[in-house]
């Protein structure tokens, strides 16, 4: 009974196909991978990967740098187009170095003033060969860095900035690139509003925001409503600039802001509330701005918002004195439509 027992654990243990398969003569053969007639079978290797050559590319780009530091800008400039015409080194390693030296050549045209040569590189030959060797998110993306490096070279030429974005528009609706046509006639609105050329500016950030609607592109339209309601208020439209200012706040709920476009909405919600009468609400939305200021290193704006914040408290604190003094002896002898606050 024992034996039996033990022959049956042991049959279930090593079932008889399993048996067989142990065996050298009935052993299962393995699948080997169909191989055409004649057909010899190569090694994948790592070695037969080529790694990508940039070492011309990087020479060129530091040469352009040596002769940027020595005062030769222009030198720099012939040699960043001529490294951006190349067609051959198209790989990711080398867009990226191609990429800097965008970025380069902009610079060296901003520094000999030669701005109106950014709009033409950018829409001309040169560009075109570039611009042609990557995705369109990465063209919208280098497009506005560049821009964005014009307006920080020469903050005050606002004609200059102006003239610049126009001739990218036009490039950008020739191209048939709506994507990219947007954010820059975002920067133009932003540019005419500096310019104080308040009616233009917002004509265009209507036109923009009838398009965004459709779109759904909340980033944009928050950046477009803060704008929109920037201009309102320098027209001294209070509640228009209140609607547009909370219609930015509302699309921001919905996507991840920025810290630096965060303090923006915030300082302008600190300004409108100022505007109103409500320190102490303006006080608070100044203190958010500035942590944020403080955070990101920005001490310029920083420091103004702190000033700001100063300001809401020293009004804050004189209208509680003047209702003071006006509850006073000296204020109930005197009219109430002379000392009301």
């Amino acid at each position: 009974r024992t034996c039996a027992t033990i022959s049956s654990q042991q049959s279930y243990r090593n079932p008889p196909q399993y048996d067989r398969m142990s065996s050298g003569t009935e052993a299962m053969d393995v699948d080997e991978p169909f191989k055409a007639e004649g057909e010899a079978t190569v090694p994948m290797e790592a070695d037969d990967i080529e790694e990508e050559d940039i070492a011309a590319l990087e020479s060129a780009l530091d040469e352009a740098s040596t002769l940027t530091e020595e005062g030769s800008p222009e030198e720099a400039s012939k040699v960043l187009s001529a490294m951006l015409q190349d067609t051959e080194k198209i790989g990711p390693k080398a867009i990226q170095v191609k990429e800097r030296a965008v970025y380069d050549l902009t610079r060296s045209y901003c520094a000999s003033k030669q701005y109106n040569s950014v709009a033409d590189f950018l829409t001309g030959e040169t560009g075109k060969i570039f611009l042609s060797q990557i995705t369109k998110a990465k063209t919208a993306k280098v497009v506005r860095q560049v821009l964005d490096i014009v307006c920080d070279a020469a903050p005050e030429q606002l004609v200059m900035q102006e003239s610049v974005a126009r001739n990218i528009i036009a490039w950008t609706v020739e191209e048939k690139r709506s994507f990219l046509r947007q954010r820059v006639e975002a920067k133009l609105a932003g540019i005419l509003y500096h310019q104080e050329k308040y009616t233009a500016a917002l004509e265009m950030c209507d036109m923009l925001l009838s398009e965004l609607k459709k779109l759904d592109d909340k980033q944009l339209l928050v950046e477009t409503h803060l704008l929109e309601s920037k201009i309102h208020f320098a027209l001294r439209n209070v509640p228009k600039a209140k609607a547009a200012l909370t219609a930015s706040r509302t699309a921001a709920n919905a996507i991840y802001v920025a810290p630096s476009l965060q303090a923006d909405i915030d300082s302008m919600s600190g300004t409108i509330h100022t505007e109103e009468g409500d320190y102490n609400t303006a006080h608070s939305y100044f203190l958010e701005a500035f942590e944020q200021l403080d955070q990101m290193n920005a001490m310029a704006q920083a420091t103004k918002a702190l000033k700001y914040m100063m300001l809401c408290k020293i009004l804050d604190s004189l209208r509680a004195a003047l209702q003071l003094s006006s509850s006073g002896n000296v204020g109930m002898k005197a009219s109430k439509a002379e000392v009301d606050l």
